[in-house]
C-alpha cells in the first residue's frame, strides 16, 4: 500500500458513469488514486436490482474504494464533487447561482455521515437560470483546478474572459473571468454518441477499432460543417448507415465518423456563437482521448487550444477543502498540519 503519512484529504470525483478517488497531500498533490465504474447510474441500477436504498449502495461503493485509506488514516476528511450530489446521488447538494466566484471562501457543503461515522462533504453544483436553465456538477471543481494550473497560459490580461471547454458525457462550454463563472451551456454530445453506438441501427453496422481513424473523424467534421450538414445531426447521422451500404465508409470507420459528425455539429452550433469575439483560445479540460478529438476539431477551425492540467478535479477539490476549513494549507498558516472543520457546512443524512 502507498505510504499515506502525508495524507490530508480524500477527494472523490463521482460522476454519472465513473468514480475516481484520490488521497491528497499538502498542496493537493495526489498520493494515491483509484477508479471504479460504479458511477451514479451503476449505483442506482445496483440499488434497484438489490431492492435496497441507493444511499446504502453509495456507502458500500465508498467503503470498497476508500476503506483501506480510511483504516490507515482515521479521521481524514473526505470531500466529493459531481453527480454524487444530484437528486440521484448520495445526498442532494444545493446549486450556486451563476455568476459565482469559484474561489470564494466557504461554499456551503452538504454532508452525509456513514454508519462508521465518516463524514463526506459534497461540493455544490452551479445553476444558470434562464429561459432554458442549465446546471453542472463536478465540472465546477475541474474548472477551478484547471484555472490554477493554466495561469501561465492566460492571454489578454489578468481579468480577461476565457472559454473553458469540458468535453465528456455532457460537454460544457464555460465563460470565466479570473475564477468567476459568468455563463455556461451544455451539449449532450457524449451521451448521444453512446446511444448511437450502442442502441441505434448504426451500431449494427459498426465494427470497433483499437486505434482512432483520423481520416474518418475529419470526414465527419467536414460533413457537419458543409452544406450537407445544414440539416443538423438528425439528418447527417443517417449517412453513417448509407455510406457503409454503398461502400463509401468501412464498418471500422463508423465510430470515428460519427464522433466527427457530433463534435463537428457541436462546434458549428454552440462553438460558433461562443468563440465569436473571444480571445480565440479555448482551455480544454477533458480526458486525453477527448482532448485530442476536440483539439483537432478546434484547431481545424483556427482556434488556439490550451490543455488543462491532469487531475484538475482533484486540484479543484483541494482548493475547496482549504476554503471550507476541512484542511489548512501549510503555505498559508505557517506550516500547520492540523485541519479545522469550518462552520459553513450544513449536514444532512439524506437527500431533500
Amino acid at each position: 500500500m502507498t505510504n499515506l503519512t502525508r495524507a490530508r484529504v480524500i477527494a472523490l470525483d463521482w460522476g454519472t458513469t465513473r468514480c475516481r478517488a484520490y488521497v491528497l497531500g499538502d498542496g493537493g498533490v495526489v498520493l494515491s488514486e483509484l477508479e471504479s465504474c460504479s458511477g451514479v447510474m451503476a449505483v442506482s441500477a445496483r440499488a434497484c436490482a438489490d431492492g435496497v436504498p441507493s444511499a446504502q449502495v453509495f456507502e458500500q461503493v465508498f467503503d470498497e474504494l476508500c476503506g483501506e485509506w480510511l483504516a490507515e488514516v482515521p479521521g481524514i476528511p473526505v470531500i466529493a464533487c459531481g453527480m454524487v450530489g444530484s437528486n440521484q446521488g448520495w445526498a442532494e447538494a444545493a446549486y450556486r447561482r451563476v455568476p459565482v466566484d469559484l474561489s470564494s471562501p466557504g461554499p456551503a457543503l452538504t454532508t452525509v455521515r456513514t454508519a462508521a461515522g465518516v463524514v463526506v462533504s459534497i461540493i455544490p453544483g452551479l445553476i444558470f437560470e434562464a429561459a432554458l436553465p442549465d446546471v453542472m456538477r463536478g465540472e465546477e471543481s475541474q474548472i477551478l483546478g484547471a484555472l490554477a494550473g493554466a495561469e501561465g497560459a492566460r492571454t489578454g490580461g489578468a481579468s480577461a474572459e476565457r472559454i473553458v471547454l469540458l468535453p465528456g458525457t455532457h460537454s460544457k462550454w464555460v465563460r470565466v473571468v479570473d475564477t468567476t463563472v459568468t455563463d455556461f451551456t451544455t451539449c449532450m454530445t457524449g451521451e448521444f454518441y453512446e446511444l448511437l453506438m450502442k442502441d441505434s441501427t448504426l451500431s449494427l453496422l459498426a465494427v470497433r477499432s483499437d486505434l482512432p481513424d483520423w481520416v474518418a473523424f475529419e470526414r465527419g467534421l467536414e460533413v457537419a460543417t458543409s452544406k450537407a450538414g445544414i440539416g443538423g445531426i438528425l439528418n447527417t447521422a443517417f449517412s453513417a448507415r448509407t455510406m457503409v451500404m454503398t461502400g463509401a465508409l468501412a464498418p471500422n470507420q463508423v465510430e470515428d465518423y460519427v464522433s466527427g459528425l457530433l463534435i463537428g455539429h457541436e462546434l458549428a452550433g454552440i462553438g460558433a456563437s461562443w468563440l465569436a469575439g473571444s480571445s480565440n483560445e479555448v482551455l480544454l479540460c477533458g480526458s486525453t482521448q477527448l482532448n485530442e478529438r476536440y483539439g483537432r476539431a478546434l484547431e481545424l477551425r483556427g482556434v488556439t487550444v490550451a490543455l488543462a492540467v491532469a487531475r484538475s478535479a482533484a486540484a479543484g477539490m483541494w482548493q475547496v477543502a482549504v476554503a471550507a476549513g476541512l484542511v489548512q494549507d501549510p503555505a498559508a498558516v505557517g506550516g500547520s498540519r492540523h485541519g479545522a472543520r469550518g462552520p459553513e457546512r450544513s449536514e444532512r443524512d439524506d437527500a431533500n
